[in-house]
């Protein structure tokens, strides 16, 4: 039996994160990942050449904590443009952010696509979040009480129009949340705005893997150990315990941290361990990669749907070829297209469905677009509305020695998940 100060249960982001910040310490720490390959919910998969991420996510260069965990310079990042392209009514309006496209901000007014007022409203909205970011005073991975509101709730106290609500918020927003109804709390909302407003939306060179691959190549040698299926953890009734795989290894440790998808398994744990607390409840997606030979004219500008779902599938469009290099081979460009949720046609529909509906935005080449994958992901976000964030354990703090971590206790984001696991670890080390 092999003896370490620590060991982390699941090598996602939050617990790279945590490893990461326990070894700052000079503490043994022995990180086990079930699949065969860290990084979580964070994963590229290779097909024929193209890097097709596991729905579809990106980066925001902003993040507090990333900048703390990563290093930009070699991740390569290419960034999105500024705002959207919004389809409605078979057009694409432009949608542009005023501080960093003034001159396409000016058009999206008079295109009609953002009304005066509306442009003021969201100018409003800019200062105030990002000043209460940096007072501290908007902070999603904080518990808040009961008056939180939702998203929707905060957009109309703040006076947008309902028109500009479904034209704008509900496309763009309901894509990074994966809900439409814009449930999900305004603390994140106005975080998340505030991480669009300061920075840009990023892909890393050849698909988001790309950010746990850098995270786990900075552990030690021996560190992480992949393809270890944790099938019981056994508790010290003086703290830590011991963790014991599938293969008949065996670990002791003083302290044990496990990821939320570990200590969902009510077999992993001992008896009444994890009472009081439950899994988080999931949203799901679909993301359809298709490959073609002739470039979208959307380029770099992410395009978000505001028809009606009769009109077609499309949640979000984007080219992540178009963004940075490493997606796709030579001479070929990869589209991605984010389902919406309330579509309910099958997979073997989805390619022609989507072609049907993208053709009126960018004429006949669209015909051509080759389908790669269809990726279905069940469990992509944590529900965060202000009822299920009320709901989340106070601390990681599950028994003596043993510890909980995961974004589901902050935030469903990159920045979420990494802090997360650095919380994880300063409560470890507290109570070393």
């Amino acid at each position: 039996m092999e003896n370490v100060d620590c060991i982390v249960v699941g090598a996602g982001l939050s617990g790279l994160a945590c490893a990461q910040t326990l070894l700052e310490t000079s503490n043994s720490v022995l990180l086990l990942e079930l699949s065969d390959v860290p990084g979580g919910r964070v994963a590229t998969d290779t097909i024929d050449g193209f890097q097709v991420d596991r729905g579809f996510q990106v980066y925001l260069d902003s993040y507090a904590e990333g900048q703390r965990f990563l290093n930009y310079a070699s991740l390569n990042f290419g960034a999105f443009e500024p705002g959207a392209l919004v389809a409605h009514r078979g057009r694409l309006f432009p949608v542009s952010d005023p501080w960093r496209r003034p001159f396409a901000a000016i058009r999206s007014v008079l295109s009609g696509a953002v009304s005066v007022t509306d442009g003021l409203r969201i100018a409003w909205l800019r200062s105030q979040v990002l000043a209460g970011v940096r007072r501290g005073e908007i902070n999603p991975s904080s518990i808040s009480g009961h008056g939180e509101r939702t998203t929707r709730e905060e957009l109309v106290l703040r006076g947008f129009s309902s028109e500009f609500i479904k034209l704008f918020f509900e496309p763009f927003f309901g894509g990074v949340f994966l809900e439409r109804n814009l449930t999900t709390a305004a603390t994140v909302f106005n975080f998340t705005f505030a991480m669009f407003s300061s920075g840009r939306a990023c892909l890393p060179a050849g698909g988001m893997s790309a950010i746990p691959q850098q995270m786990a190549q900075k552990l030690p040698p021996g560190c992480l150990q992949t393809c270890a299926s944790v099938v019981r953890i056994t508790h010290a009734p003086t703290g830590g315990g011991e963790v014991v795989l599938a293969d008949g290894r065996r670990f002791c440790a003083d302290s044990i941290i496990v990821s939320s998808a570990a200590v969902a398994n009510p077999i992993l744990l001992p008896e009444g361990i994890s009472t009081g607390w439950k899994p988080p409840l999931w949203k799901g997606t679909r993301l359809v990669a298709f490959e073609c030979e002739k470039k979208p004219p959307c380029g770099k500008t992410l395009v978000v749907s505001a028809e009606p779902v009769a009109v077609g599938p499309i949640d979000n469009l984007s080219v992540p070829s178009a963004v940075t290099e490493g997606y796709a081979p030579d001479g070929k460009d990869l589209i991605y297209v984010s389902v919406r949720g309330d579509w309910e046609g099958e997979d073997n529909q989805l390619p022609d469905a989507i072609r049907q509906q993208a053709e009126v935005w960018f004429g006949p080449d669209v015909k051509l677009w080759n389908h790669l994958s269809t990726v279905t992901v069940p469990k992509a976000l944590p529900v965060e509305t202000p009822l299920s964030r009320r709901q989340r354990p106070r601390s990681n703090y599950l028994a003596p020695g043993l510890f909980l971590c995961g974004d589901h206790l902050t935030t469903s984001s990159i920045n979420g998940a990494l802090v997360a696991g650095r919380l994880a670890a300063e409560e470890v080390l507290r109570a070393v």
